[in-house]
């Protein structure tokens, strides 16, 4: 039985707006998600066009076929502006407005004298709104969100349905828009096309969802100072790391560094300014280690890392280079004459063996050892593989005597049992 096309525009109108409306509640009570209030905001427009479109078929009804056809096309542009925006980028007024208004004013010159060539030239612009859309939402920025390739698949399938609707047109041409309501192929293809729509908008709102559980999650696993990793999310990685098959075997260090005299910069400068400096050693290790390594606060003033693939050798180097730094750039913060410096732990294994939490421990013995021997230096506890002590000392010291030597007074790095 073929469909009504009355009641068909009525469902999607209907449909259409509700859906709309619901979007843009949710942006209305979750101030988190614009993207799905564009989406909502665009659906209502084309909710109008449609309205619109069907009242072009009344008498005297002048250009407002013209304008809700552009209305339509607005309301696509703007799910490519919010999709643009969605993955970080920014949407260009000028690329949005091109489409409606470009349309406007080539028909209002009557180059679409009939309303096929209305109709080709409206699914041309649509379809080539929703592949752009998918481009943009194709941009992963290192988000791992489930729904985002359901949502471009949908946006390409329905971009490449109003160009199918170029062939139909071609055979069962409408010259008049009166026709639309006796056309056998136009309710379903509305029909088809409303009901991509619903589940898209679906889509949008898990795509939303999800961003927002990641940032909360993300939140949860992130020092609000200095941007690095919590304690949390390093003990996490650490599971994970002893968890990994394909690591089984590597070397892996920790290193535990804490700030000296930390309590007295706090007293002498001010809180504020300890933040600072906090930040300082923050930014100061992870430009100083290796890619590959993990940077943590643990908690006030001590900080955590893990180098996986280092051995005793690499650890303690990477730990006195982090020294060094620090030492150097916290000399003068902001002009004032700080001295802020650090000392470090280190401890490392020959083969990660699934659990990291005696590496960590062994990592805080040695840097209580550091703080102890008189701060600002690197305390390593090397790994009970049955090595000689003194052979593992030989081998540091003509390795690491020149990379390891004081700054001032006595050697900073020293070897423990």
């Amino acid at each position: 039985m073929p469909l009504d096309m009355h009641t068909m525009s009525t469902v999607n109108v209907t449909v259409t707006a509700m859906l709309g409306i619901v979007l843009v509640f949710t942006r209305a009570r979750e101030r988190e998600c614009p993207f799905v209030g564009w989406w909502g905001l665009a659906l209502l427009i084309q909710a109008g066009a449609v309205i619109l479109a069907a009242a072009s078929s009344t008498p005297d009804a002048g250009d407002l076929l013209a304008i809700g056809a552009a209305a339509l096309i607005l309301g696509d542009a703007i799910k490519w502006k919010a999709s643009r925006q969605f993955v970080g980028r920014r949407a260009n007024l000028f690329w949005t407005l091109l489409g409606p208004v470009g349309f406007l004013l080539v028909a209002q010159l009557g180059y679409f004298q009939s309303f096929d060539h209305r109709l080709g030239a409206v699914c041309t612009i649509l379809a080539l709104y929703d592949f752009a859309a998918a481009a943009e939402l194709a941009r992963a920025n290192g988000e791992r969100l489930a729904s985002r390739w359901p949502a471009v698949s949908l946006l390409v399938v329905i971009g490449l349905g109003y160009l199918s609707w170029l062939p139909l047109n071609l055979a069962m041409p409408i010259h008049e828009s009166q026709w639309v309501f006796a056309s056998i192929w136009f309710p379903t293809v509305i029909l088809i096309t409303l009901l991509l729509r619903i589940a898209l908008a679906f889509i949008v709102l898990s795509m939303a969802k999800e961003r927002q559980e990641l940032e909360q999650r993300v939140d949860a696993l992130t020092d609000s100072l200095t941007g690095l990793p919590n304690r949390r999310a390093l003990f996490e990685a650490a599971d994970a790391l002893g968890q990994d098959k394909d690591r089984r075997g590597d070397a892996v260090s920790v290193l535990i560094f804490d700030l000296d005299h930390f309590k007295e910069t706090n007293d002498r400068f001010g809180h504020a300014f300890g933040d600072r400096v906090l930040k300082l050693f923050a930014a100061t290790a992870s430009a100083h280690l290796d890619g590959g390594s993990i940077v943590a606060r643990l908690g006030g003033e001590e900080f955590a890392a893990i180098l996986p693939g280092a051995d005793p050798l690499e650890a303690a180097g990477a730990a006195e280079v982090v020294r060094r730094a620090f030492a150097k750039s916290a000399a003068f913060v902001d002009g004032l004459p700080v001295g802020a410096t650090v000392s470090a732990g280190a401890a490392s294994v020959a083969e990660i063996d699934g659990d990291l939490n005696a590496l960590f421990r062994r990592a805080d013995a040695a840097l209580y050892v550091a703080k102890r021997a008189g701060r600002n230096r690197v305390e390593l506890l090397v790994p009970e593989d049955g090595s000689p002590l003194a052979e593992v000392e030989a081998a540091m010291r003509s390795s690491l005597r020149k990379p390891f030597a004081p700054l001032t007074g006595p050697r900073p790095f020293k070897l423990r049992a």
